[in-house]
């Protein structure tokens, strides 16, 4: 009896723990597909409350570029964090464990309908595009609202709070 109650335990975790995977796999697919190939640094000082960064994306049109290049922004400022040539910004969210703890979250908020576009903008006349192969390399700055973003994040219970510590 022991036997077989210890088989159905087992059997159970087994079947919980394929389908977490299994759907933290098919969001982490959904994700990547959203966020493209890109690359951050710093682009000089903003306004308070912001971050300036100049965005790089690679991807096969040079067709609508504006919400790939906020959503890699936005991406970089909470995942990569950035250095430019007097600054070094740590990723606002920690780094990427708490991306794929809070994977559903994300998913949803750098989706097309997400929030995360809200909280970039393109600075007007920043963006340029060349041909690189057989894709567009295509950079841009942009303004990055940091304290938007932490707020926001704080109270979805995404990221502590900066007085979560005292």
């Amino acid at each position: 009896m022991k036997r077989t109650v210890l088989k159905t335990i087992l059997t159970h975790i087994l079947v919980v723990f394929i389908a977490a995977t299994t759907s933290f796999d098919a969001a982490a697919k959904g994700l990547d597909k959203l966020i493209v190939s890109y690359d951050i640094e710093g682009a000089g000082v903003g306004t308070q409350g912001t971050y300036l960064v100049k965005v790089t994306v690679i991807q096969k049109n040079a067709n609508d570029v504006e919400l790939p290049l906020k959503l890699a922004a936005v991406h970089g400022v909470l995942f990569r964090g950035f250095s430019g040539e007097r600054q070094v910004q740590k990723p606002l969210a920690g780094s990427a464990a708490a991306e794929a703890e809070h994977l559903e979250f994300y998913t949803d908020f750098f989706d097309e309908a997400g929030s995360a576009k809200n909280y970039a903008s393109i600075i007007s006349g920043s963006i340029t595009t060349a041909k690189a192969g057989k894709n567009y390399q295509i950079t841009a700055t942009l303004s990055v609202q940091k304290e938007a973003l932490r707020k926001y994040l704080e109270d979805q219970g995404v990221i502590r709070s900066l007085n979560s510590a005292f």
